[in-house]
């Protein structure tokens, strides 16, 4: 089932005054505000490694000025990558004086939404985000339905990423992740056959040698949430922010955190909680899973990913990623994202690129894990 939900966001006829942070900002400031120059006589390098001269910039930007820009979140209203794409579609819009439509489209895991994001026309009108490292670990376990290639994708940089918790409900009697290395019983774990979560469940769990059950059949991390509180299962690994609620109330308990979180609400939230790093330290594995471990950590670090089809000419590609990062550095964004609990640490687009290429280089390492039932 494919669930759609559209909201538009235009440009103000109003100029807005926005205060901006920083040197890499601040530069992206004055590239953006070169788009207006009628002199063609400077030239850059674009981040794809391109040349673009000052009047493919400002080509570029007469493109986007009065256009819809479609900016695929491909989960339900209130999911993570829903929340990034409503966090920076206003910022967008009034950087590149486009209407920004951001759009819903549910199904497979967030592959329904990237596939109908790739397969777009290459113009740098539709967007998506993306969920890289989830969908990478798709690929090594050979899921079928994915139309894409993760590597070619016109990555536009990260707004921001969040970690993800491994938790359990007050009534497992489990109350740390030393204590739960000793279980003999396997435990049951609620979860959804694709992403991240489904990733860090399957290597975590592999690799440190819990045993376990996996309780799978959910759709979307609301219906996992449902069937957690429900008692389906009384272990869940998913990104943080959508559990906080949870955490925060005391229907669950965070054993495991992949990374420290940068906001101090999500701290609070997994307070007692051992980072996986410090976990993968304090315990003996074999070279195999401390590589597939880090594996892991190196592709739940590619989440939330802004990205558009492959082929984007570089002069459209290279304003989108300063408007990204213009947009991210915004006294207004950064307020409204500490409001809603959602991470901002930005990564450019090329860097962006850069990782994907070395994930997909070592994907197979996380293979025996994913690869299981």
């Amino acid at each position: 089932m494919i669930f759609r939900e559209s909201i538009i966001y235009k440009k103000s006829p109003r100029r807005r005054n926005l205060t901006t942070l920083g040197i890499a900002t601040a530069s992206a400031g004055m590239i953006l505000a070169a788009c207006g120059s009628n002199s063609s006589s400077s030239s850059s390098t674009s981040n794809s490694g391109a040349p673009n001269t000052t009047s493919g910039t400002a080509a570029a930007a007469a493109f986007f000025k009065g256009k819809t820009i479609t900016l695929i979140a491909p989960d339900n209203p209130g999911g993570g990558y829903d929340q990034y794409a409503r966090l920076i579609a206003p910022g967008l819009s009034a950087a590149l004086g486009a209407t920004v439509n951001v759009e819903n489209v549910n199904g497979g895991g967030t592959v329904v939404g990237t596939n109908q994001m790739a397969a777009a026309a290459p113009d740098g009108l539709t967007l998506g985000m993306v969920n890289t490292g989830g969908d990478l670990a798709s690929l090594v376990e050979k899921k079928l339905g994915q139309n894409f290639d993760l590597a070619k994708l016109s990555y536009v940089g990260q707004p921001g990423t969040s970690p993800s918790v491994f938790l359990t409900s007050p009534r497992s009697g489990i109350t740390s992740f030393s204590q739960l290395l000793t279980v003999k019983t396997p435990i049951k774990v609620v979860d959804v056959r694709n992403g991240t979560g489904d990733m860090f469940n399957r290597v975590v769990l592999g690799a440190f040698t819990i045993p376990h059950t996996f309780i799978t059949g959910f759709t979307s991390t609301s219906t996992l949430k449902q069937g957690f509180l429900a008692g389906d299962g009384q272990y869940l690994f998913e990104n943080l922010p959508p559990m906080r609620s949870m955490l925060d109330s005391g229907q669950a308990k965070a054993l495991l955190v992949t990374f420290e979180p940068t906001l101090a609400s999500l701290q609070s939230s997994v307070k007692g909680a051992v980072t996986l790093s410090n976990a993968l330290s304090s315990v003996s594995l074999g070279a195999s899973q401390s590589a597939a471990v880090k594996e892991a950590l190196a592709l739940g670090g590619l989440t939330y990913d802004l990205a558009g089809p492959p082929g984007i000419p570089s002069a459209r590609l290279d304003l989108l990623r300063q408007a990204l990062a213009k947009v991210v550095a915004e006294q207004s964004t950064i307020a409204q994202a500490s409001k809603e609990g959602v991470p901002l640490n930005f990564v450019d687009g090329s860097t962006v690129q850069s990782k994907v290429v070395s994930a997909v280089k070592n994907a197979q390492l996380i293979a025996t894990y994913v690869n299981g039932s």
